[in-house]
């Protein structure tokens, strides 16, 4: 498939790596769909794209939102061949917080969020998605943004559990769907040079995790574009998981 020539969506496309993403899919010609939380964020998708980008707000952890987002967005003649599983968030949190004067057991509530966040959303946009390109016998591509998390991160059970479904998913459904011409993917990314890993690490942090990385640096968002690339355009590709890492989990 050629991505210039494709119809994407992408979900939680309003910052981060979903932006950059947009913004590269853009620049190649895609015709560009986004979900997206934020009601501002869809407004600033729009505008600077001059209107080639059309977003509508969706809470993808919703399944009622979802399903009446997409039904929105086919009504508008966008029927994607492409679908980008972005949207989601990061937690950490362990199992059992020795310091803590509390309750030291993982909070149940931020285990619900985190999976109905991460993997719910999963579920719940690539069914509505499929069915619809099975109706119109269309030879798409699911690719899933996992993450390296998935085999198991210290502090972070809920995010690892969730990146391991999504990861579960994407070998399930190429299964299921790889006679009808369907292709599915997930890219694990490492740790990406992006303003929130800034934000969230320590300048000695990040030398010590560049020191840890074969490649001995982080990621940039153009590697997780130029990985999404590929799977759209590589027709004999399925059911992998890219870890897009610099070696990091070799």
């Amino acid at each position: 498939m050629n991505i210039g020539s494709a119809c994407v969506l992408v979900t939680g496309g309003g910052s981060g790596i979903g932006r950059a993403l947009v913004d590269r899919l853009v620049g190649d010609g895609a015709q560009v769909c986004v979900l997206e939380l934020d009601p501002a964020r869809c407004a600033d998708l729009v505008e600077a794209s001059g209107g080639r980008v059309k977003a509508w707000g969706c809470d993808v952890s919703d399944p009622d939102a979802v399903d009446a987002a997409l039904q929105a967005m086919l009504d508008a003649g966008y029927k994607p061949d492409v679908l980008i599983n972005n949207a989601g968030i990061i937690h950490s949190e362990p199992l059992v917080n020795m310091l803590s004067r509390g309750d030291r057991v993982h909070s149940r509530e931020s285990w619900r969020r985190v999976m109905s966040a991460d993997l719910d959303s999963v579920f719940y946009v690539t069914g509505r998605v499929v069915d619809n390109m099975l109706a119109r016998r269309c030879k798409g591509v699911v690719i899933s943004i996992s993450s390296i998390s998935a085999n198991g991160n210290a502090g972070q059970s809920a995010y690892s559990a969730a990146k391991a479904g999504v990861n579960a998913l994407t070998r399930t459904w190429a299964k299921e769907l790889g006679a009808f011409g369907l292709r599915f993917a997930a890219i694990a990314p490492g740790f990406i040079d992006t303003p929130s890993t800034r934000a969230a690490l320590s300048e000695s942090a990040v030398d010590r995790l560049q020191k840890q990385i074969p490649l001995r640096r982080l990621g940039d968002v153009e590697s997780i574009y130029l990985s999404v690339r590929h799977v759209v355009e590589n027709d004999y590709l399925t059911g992998v998981v890219l870890e897009v890492d610099g070696g990091l989990v070799i």
